[in-house]
């Protein structure tokens, strides 16, 4: 599968990476989060670049209360893509669960800047 805009591929997903973050994000609306991780981790065993594959791993460990686990995966996602909003916003949220408010802050105004393309 390839992701597109405006005519440019931006991302190729194999066959069995779309079927483990298929698999994952099922797993995630069911609730089933350590599941969800499974998935995520097989998705990386395949494709260790994927921002995809990092995020949602980090948000599934998130929604498991696992925050330094979290944060590792969420640094591996902005790593592969930097332009990420969502993922800056997660992480912040995330760092303000630990108490960490200032870089949390920081964190959710660089993906609202990347949101919105103003600085």
């Amino acid at each position: 599968m390839q992701i597109t805009e405006n005519n440019r591929i931006l991302v190729t997903i194999s066959h069995d990476e779309e079927i483990a973050l298929r698999s994952g994000n099922e797993m995630m609306v069911q609730g089933r989060f350590e599941q969800a991780v499974q998935h995520y981790d097989r998705a990386l065993e395949i494709r260790p670049d994927s921002a995809m594959a990092w995020h949602s791993k980090a948000n599934a460990l998130e929604a498991l209360g696992n925050y330094n686990e979290a944060l590792a995966c969420y640094d591996a996602a902005l790593d592969c893509d930097a332009g990420d909003a969502e993922c800056w916003f997660n992480k912040g949220v995330t760092l303000k669960k630990l108490g960490r408010d200032k870089d949390g802050a920081a964190c959710i105004e660089t993906g609202v800047h990347i949101a919105t393309g103003k600085k």
